[in-house]
């Protein structure tokens, strides 16, 4: 078994502090496959960041038979830690080296420690970000780190073959460079957990301006409290919101439509077929009687020509008049034509947009 020890310099921004504590380490295993049963782990990558430093170690069987050995310094390794951060690892590391574990009679309760799994805590991001896929190596070029590595798991196993064969020292720089790179790239793609967490943080976000362009547009500008490595977009017809540095800038763009409004109480309405239009019962005379029929959930209305913005969370908006096209029709909005220039309305129409896309 041989213990190979690296030290990075390493500044952990603020945002990312949180994940790394004293006790912390970051995880990342090789294997000969993906059987747990018949398979080995032939190195366990491990980091800790100490003051401004990555310190790494991998653990490296020479050979199968030393998978108990590395094993076994893992056991020690981790006597101090409580939280692990891996990518994907709560499915595929440490059910493995459980299982790997109990092959050697132990027993290893991976569920007693912290764990941040990187990998779920991004499956919201494929489509907002517009990644191919949500492997590492994909979110490190999202975010424009290079790495010198160039094979995956699946491919590194021949290698790892060769090497127990006859030491070939290719194979053994291509093992070794893999481990690390992943084990060391998980520091540097914590990054993107910002991402994740916009619609935790969108609250405390505060509104710089407020304007409409010559096309009635509403463009707002929001300070965040945290920044983001890349710049990225989100848009439909009716908005369109960058996200650049530690700014959301967002345009609305409004409908000037002719909706209706649906009265709750129907039963107090009747509707007045030759005049296509809903009375309260109390104001029904003798002339427009024989006409009136009673009012039901779908013709019980009042039509409003006005400046609208689609509601994407009934519940936020719950205290305002809702709008439709059709009784049935599951799209509301509001009516904004009062409101496009106050500050703290657009502001908190904002939020939850992002609250609801993100």
């Amino acid at each position: 078994m041989e213990v190979i020890n690296k030290k990075y310099n390493k500044k952990i921004e603020n945002p990312e502090k949180k994940y790394l504590n004293d006790h912390s380490c970051l995880l990342d295993i090789e294997t000969t496959g993906f059987s747990r049963e018949y398979n080995q782990i032939y190195m366990i990558g491990l980091a800790r960041v100490i003051d401004d430093s990555l310190d790494v170690t991998l653990l490296f069987a020479e050979n199968p038979d030393e998978e108990k050995h590395i094993l076994d310094e893992f056991i020690k390794y981790s006597k101090d830690i409580t939280d692990f951060i891996t990518f994907n690892g709560l499915s595929f590391d440490f059910p493995f080296i459980k299982d790997r574990m109990k092959h050697f009679g132990y027993e290893y309760d991976f569920k007693a420690y912290n764990h941040l799994d990187i990998y779920k805590e991004c499956k919201c991001l494929k489509s907002l970000l517009k990644l191919n896929n949500l492997k590492q190596k994909t979110i490190e070029s999202f975010l424009g780190l290079d790495r010198d590595d160039k094979y995956n798991g699946g491919e590194l196993i021949e290698h790892y073959k060769k090497y127990c064969q006859c030491q070939d020292e290719e194979c053994y720089n291509n093992l070794i460079t893999h481990n690390l790179e992943d084990v060391k790239g998980m520091a540097d793609i914590l990054t993107i957990l910002r991402y994740s967490n916009i619609s935790k943080n969108i609250e405390k976000a505060e509104a710089n301006e407020l304007s409409l362009d010559k096309d009635k547009n509403i463009l707002l500008s929001l300070s965040l409290n945290t920044s983001f490595p890349k710049r990225f977009s989100i848009s439909d017809s009716y908005y369109y919101i960058v996200f650049d540095k530690d700014k959301a800038n967002i345009k609305l763009t409004p409908t000037n439509d002719t909706l209706r409004y649906y009265l709750d109480d129907y039963k107090n309405y009747v509707y007045i077929e030759n005049e296509n239009a809903i009375i309260p019962k109390q104001l029904l005379d003798s002339q427009n009687k024989k006409y009136a029929i009673k009012a039901t959930k779908d013709n019980c209305f009042l039509t409003v020509e006005s400046t609208f913005l689609p509601v994407y969370n009934k519940k936020l908006f719950e205290n305002e008049k809702l709008f439709k096209h059709s009784y049935n029709d599951k799209k509301c909005y509001i009516d904004i034509s009062s409101r496009m220039e106050d500050m703290d309305y657009i502001k908190n129409y904002a939020i939850n947009l992002i609250k609801h896309l993100i």
